[in-house]
């Protein structure tokens, strides 16, 4: 099944570089009610977020788990969105990644696309 939504869920980290997670979903409400749970979660153990949003996209990744900070090699990524869809390219690192225009962000991930999971 093809997954037609991407949850984005950006937050800060000690060093003030942006973090995300994404999450694939079918639906918008699927995503929006997962988001609401996330959202909870994040905000119960004090984690900054700086967006959370569901939108339309192509983009497809592996699945989002705890604990891959411990094996996985760091992604970088210039997200960006507007009220409907997202985009998500991967950059080499975030310094210097033009994040000029307005909803447009570079955050470090765990995750890789999906064609790039092994």
């Amino acid at each position: 099944m093809k997954l037609d939504f991407l949850m984005i869920i950006l937050t800060l980290v000690d060093n003030g570089q942006l973090s995300a997670a994404v999450v694939n979903t079918a639906t918008l409400a699927e995503c929006e009610q997962r988001a609401a749970v996330v959202r909870g979660i994040l905000e119960t153990g004090d984690t900054p977020i700086e967006q959370m949003v569901c939108r339309a996209s192509d983009a497809e990744f592996e699945p989002f788990f705890h604990g891959m900070e411990e094996f996985a090699e760091r992604q970088a990524y210039l997200v960006s969105f507007d009220d409907t869809s997202a985009t998500v390219e991967k950059v080499a690192s975030c310094d210097g990644a033009a994040q000029s225009r307005p909803g447009t962000y570079c955050a470090v991930s765990m995750q890789k696309f999906a064609s790039e999971a092994q």
